[in-house]
This record gives C-alpha cells, sequence and structure tokens, in this order.
C-alpha cells in the first residue's frame, strides 16, 4: 500500500515526511491537536496561514467519519479559525473537495483547508453548482458512492455541493480561490510547482507562539 503523506505528516512520532523536509530542521509541523484531528501547513500554501485540518483516521472524505469523529474534526477547525483570525486578521474559509473515488485523487486522505482569504469561493460555486445549507460536519454526505465540496464561507455559513463521483471533469477549488484573491497570482494554485516552503515556515512561527483564544467572530466577505 502506498504510504499516505498526510497520515505522516499528522503523527509526531514520524520524523521525516514529505512536509518536515520544507520547514526548518526541528521546525514544528504540527500547529494543534486533538484526538480525531491535527492541523498542519500544507505544502503550497501560497498565503501565510494555510492549514490543512486532517482527520486521524484515514479515509478519503470527511463525510465518511464517524459522528463522532466529525464532530472532533469540527470542534478543532473552530479553534483553528479563531487562531488564524487571531493572527492575520482577515475572514477565514474553509473548504473540502470530498472525492470519495478510489485512486481517482493525488491525496486520498481527506481534509479541509483552512486559510485567511477575502476570496468568495461560495458565491462563485452558487453560480455554477446546487448547493444546499448545513449546520455541521455531520450534514455532509455519508457514503462512499457519494462525492461533494463544501465550504464554510467567511460568515461561518456551511454549504454542501453534491459532485459527480468522478475525477474528470474536475472543479480545482485551490486554482478558483487563488484567482478570487487579489493578493495571489493566479498560477499559484498548482502546490507542486509552488511549494512556497518560505510561507508554510511562516505559518508555523505566526501561530505556534499564540495562546488559544476565545471564539472571535470572523470579518464578513469582501465580495468582488
Amino acid at each position: 500500500m502506498p504510504v499516505c503523506e498526510l497520515c505522516q505528516a499528522i503523527d509526531p512520532a514520524v520524523r521525516d515526511c514529505s512536509l518536515q523536509r520544507h520547514l526548518h530542521s526541528g521546525q514544528q509541523r504540527i500547529v494543534t491537536s486533538s484526538r480525531h484531528a491535527t492541523a498542519v501547513p500544507t505544502i503550497g500554501a501560497f498565503t501565510p496561514g494555510y492549514l490543512l485540518v486532517v482527520p486521524t483516521r484515514h479515509v478519503p472524505s470527511l463525510g465518511l467519519l464517524s459522528d463522532e469523529e466529525l464532530m472532533g474534526v469540527e470542534h478543532l477547525s473552530r479553534e483553528v479559525a479563531d487562531r488564524l483570525h487571531f493572527a492575520y486578521r482577515r475572514p477565514i474559509l474553509a473548504f473540502e473537495y470530498g472525492l470519495n473515488l478510489p485512486r481517482g485523487r493525488r491525496i486520498a486522505h481527506g481534509h479541509l483547508h483552512m486559510l485567511p482569504t477575502t476570496a468568495d469561493l461560495a458565491h462563485w460555486l452558487q453560480d455554477r453548482l446546487e448547493g444546499y445549507e448545513i449546520t455541521g460536519l455531520t450534514g455532509l454526505p455519508r457514503t462512499a458512492d457519494a462525492s461533494y465540496i463544501a465550504v464554510q464561507d467567511q460568515s461561518g455559513e456551511l454549504t454542501c455541493y453534491p459532485v459527480p463521483n468522478d475525477a474528470e471533469p474536475r472543479l480545482r477549488l485551490r486554482e478558483v480561490v487563488a484567482a478570487l484573491d487579489p493578493r495571489i497570482e493566479d498560477t499559484a494554485w498548482d502546490w507542486q510547482r509552488h511549494p512556497f516552503p518560505e510561507q508554510m515556515r511562516a505559518t508555523v512561527d505566526d501561530l505556534l507562539p499564540l495562546p488559544r483564544v476565545g471564539a472571535v467572530q470572523p470579518q464578513p466577505a469582501v465580495t468582488r
């Protein structure tokens, strides 16, 4: 079985992995963790503060987790959103492409993207897909034959968009977010060509010294 890069990244016992090689020697990669999830910087951090919230259990999408695990992921993502907003004073976007297609994706371990940005991904998707509001991650599709896109916008509203259980055609959400954020060059979305190690290192430095903070209300999204 191929080695899962995210399983390695969230395991504190693993000293050498693809994520760690982009950081300074000895620099900690785990920003925060709980029983059911861990937050780490992402390779291809086209803006400082770009994190992945990764479930402890290896599943193709968050929707295939148990209720308890999903609530654990959601609890940690709220903490991460607070810490990101505290550090960067920008609204926080979260999204997942929950593709449940065996061998249909480069990283086969489901994960939630979280980053400080004004990119209005939810509005962009609403013009192209039929979505519905859900109150939490337990409202995601929960079967292996159903794929989806989930977006928590900068106001905190969570929307699920059903998509085909197929790798082609497929929306590249990182590419869309990069195009919608005026700070970011459009080509920066390609994490394999542009890993942005300096911004990964800055993310760790910016977030690790911060205390755990109480709930901070994110600013409303900026609509372009």
